[in-house]
């Protein structure tokens, strides 16, 4: 006989997932859902895709790639790819699978390059983690796709070597590869004056700038003083390409939720939370 044992925090969080879903479909967000499956064939694979193989739960059945999904924000580029969403923004909610350990994940994507739209979408998301989801969120680290490409040689940028020393924070390792290049120089500054040395030597970044700047007072608008930026983010997928915000719970160092600015059909901003 089957024995079925009552799990309040399991009912609990599937009551939070309907909850989410009806909130942001409260504010005229449609809901959607994709294959928990995706399938790929070896000769479309693209370089983001080849990247995130080794991470991915994966089989091969006739020929062909399946893998149960990474990230959501990256199954709906893949679907963007080949097919046209006709909603501007949405929502959903759903397992995703990486390294070899599940977890849920929800979140909203806005399809629009406007930046109120996307901040309008920010702020919910915001709402919800703070006011129904009672999560304590003190701090949020902010950076900008297009700092390192913009400050860097194409042939620096994409040098392993230096992208390695970056994703480390060596600041050693970066003057070795970088020579009397600025950047190591701005490391070791406190990072709320690293933007500031940035406008004095790189004029042509105001623009940049600005947009991080917008997007920190939109953040503190919701109660979040700590905001922090880091000049050297690096991408995690291509697509990535402008603004990226982390959310961070007291002495937690995994973001409880990110996301940020793409372009797959055209702009977008999108951010998850796992749980």
């Amino acid at each position: 006989m089957t024995a079925f044992i009552f799990n309040p925090s399991l009912i609990r969080q599937k009551e939070q997932e309907v909850e989410f879903l009806t909130f942001f479909h409260s504010h005229h967000f449609d809901v959607i859902d994709l294959p928990v499956v995706e399938v790929f064939d070896w000769a479309g694979m693209t370089p983001d895709d080849l990247q995130l193989m080794p991470s991915r739960e994966t089989w091969v059945q006739n020929g062909k790639v399946h893998t149960l999904r990474h990230d959501w924000t990256n199954a709906i580029v893949r679907y963007l790819q080949k097919y046209r969403l006709q909603s501007e923004q949405v929502a959903y909610s759903g397992p995703v699978y990486k390294n070899g350990e599940g977890a849920h994940q929800f979140g909203m994507e806005v399809f629009s390059d406007n930046p109120a739209s996307q901040q309008r979408g920010l702020a919910l998301l915001l709402e919800f983690i703070q006011r129904r989801m009672q999560k304590d969120i003190r701090t949020a680290v902010i950076s900008h796709y297009a700092l390192l490409k913009s400050i860097l040689t194409t042939e620096q940028y994409e040098n392993p070597d230096i992208r390695r020393a970056l994703s480390q924070r060596s600041i050693s390792r970066l003057r070795q590869l970088l020579g009397d290049h600025p950047l190591p120089q701005l490391l070791e500054l406190q990072p709320e004056s690293q933007l500031h040395k940035l406008r004095e030597l790189f004029p042509q970044l105001q623009p940049i700038l600005e947009e991080l700047v917008d997007w920190e007072e939109e953040i503190r608008k919701s109660g979040i003083e700590a905001v922090y930026p880091d000049i050297t983010a690096l991408p995690s997928q291509s697509y990535y390409d402008g603004a990226f915000i982390q959310f961070y719970e007291p002495g937690r160092t995994t973001p409880f939720a990110s996301g940020g600015q793409y372009t797959a059909q055209s702009k977008a901003f999108g951010m998850g939370i796992f749980y």
